[in-house]
């Protein structure tokens, strides 16, 4: 990049990065390979993994014991954010763990409200041993991953954790189309979510219809649009200054949040079918759809034969519960709304659920390697 082109560092991003690049490169305290192993391993046995987790990663182990006392599913992002944050913690010397469920009275109450107006929930608090400064984990998804904190002058950077390939604030797009199948979104999901309006533009220009795409993902985006949705996604509500990420060498990373196009692969991603669900809002869509697969429908009542339609199960169960039945891709009912009589599945009508589509952005950061982005930023920090 020539010099005239180079984008400059904020004075927030010029201070934290010459922080983060004074101290010598560290690796994440476990790679991806690793965590996936600890993660497949705790999913067939729903046992915490014997790895001093106490000593080395406490949020981790909380994490595992939340999953087992909710029997809930490890999810894989918290999993690497808490190895994030605690390694960034170990670079700066915080020390001090506290669970903040717990021990709340760990941040002073100025601090409190402080990171409440960037929409901060604090989950976990990593101080230093005099209690000057404190890296805030945070969840929810209203505002960035964590902060860190000088405490006394109330100093805070806010700091996103993505994986090495990630989404960026994946979306639920409600009643996204109507009976003829091409996109309308509405104007209040352009206003909460502003960051996509440019995707969301370009696919409405081509005629984007999901009755034609629903059995496939749409990545048919221009760069302008994705980057935008990127870029503004770390901005008002959720600005993040810098993200901290894992390079090929398995050492975090920082780099400016409104620079990852300097250093990842970016893409655009539209699912017709998502994961969460809606009453249906295309009736006779619905209709024509059981009609085609041989359902009889008598007063809203409906039957159809069993080899029709599709067994899904709860994630996480490892196929062991069985949860809902489908028809096709976007149409489902709940197992306790439906019952088997004989060959045949019997259900009300109005009890069917539409799978609602979501839109996001994609970060690959495959060829990322600490020392080139601790080179560009030099001259700066």
């Amino acid at each position: 990049m020539n010099a005239k082109d180079r984008i400059p560092l904020a004075k927030k991003q010029r201070e934290l990065l010459g922080q983060f690049y004074s101290i010598r490169y560290t690796k994440v305290l476990f790679s991806k390979v690793e965590r996936k192993a600890i993660e497949k391993k705790f999913a067939d046995t729903r046992q915490i993994p014997d790895l001093n987790l106490k000593a080395i990663c406490p949020a981790m182990l909380s994490e595992f014991q939340k999953a087992i006392e909710n029997n809930a599913v490890l999810q894989q992002a918290v999993f690497s954010e808490c190895v994030y944050a605690q390694t960034l913690a170990n670079m700066f010397g915080l020390s001090n763990f506290y669970n903040y469920q717990f021990e709340p009275g760990c941040l002073p109450e100025d601090v409190v409200k402080l990171i409440a107006s960037y929409h901060l929930s604090p989950r976990y608090v990593y101080k230093s041993p005099d209690g000057r400064r404190a890296l805030v984990q945070a969840g929810g998804n209203a505002g960035t991953d964590g902060a860190l904190i000088t405490i006394e002058d109330n100093d805070i950077f806010t700091i996103e954790f993505k994986e090495p390939i990630a989404k960026i604030s994946e979306h639920d797009i409600p009643y996204a189309y109507n009976e003829d199948g091409y996109l309308s979104p509405s104007i209040d999901f352009i206003s909460k979510y502003p960051q996509f309006e440019l995707m969301l533009k370009e696919q409405i220009d081509k005629f984007l219809n999901f009755w034609e795409v629903r059995g496939s993902n749409v990545h048919d985006f221009g760069i302008e649009g994705i980057q935008f949705a990127i870029s503004q996604n770390y901005s008002a509500k959720k600005f993040a200054d810098v993200i901290c990420v894992e390079d090929r060498n398995g050492y975090l990373t920082m780099i400016p949040s409104n620079q990852v196009q300097l250093w990842a692969d970016t893409r655009g991603e539209l699912r017709p079918v998502g994961r969460n669900s809606l009453p249906v809002w295309t009736p006779k869509s619905l209709a024509k759809d059981l009609a085609n697969m041989g359902a009889t429908i008598v007063d809203g009542e409906v039957r159809i034969s069993m080899s029709a339609v599709t067994s899904a199960y709860a994630r996480g169960s490892n196929g062991n519960k069985l949860s809902r039945y489908k028809f096709g891709k976007v149409y489902f009912i709940y197992v306790e709304n439906a019952s088997k009589v004989g060959e045949d599945l019997h259900f009300r009508l109005d009890q069917v659920r539409q799978i609602k589509p979501t839109i996001s952005a994609h970060m690959k950061f495959k060829e990322l390697q600490i020392r080139q982005v601790h080179e560009h930023y030099k001259p700066e920090i």
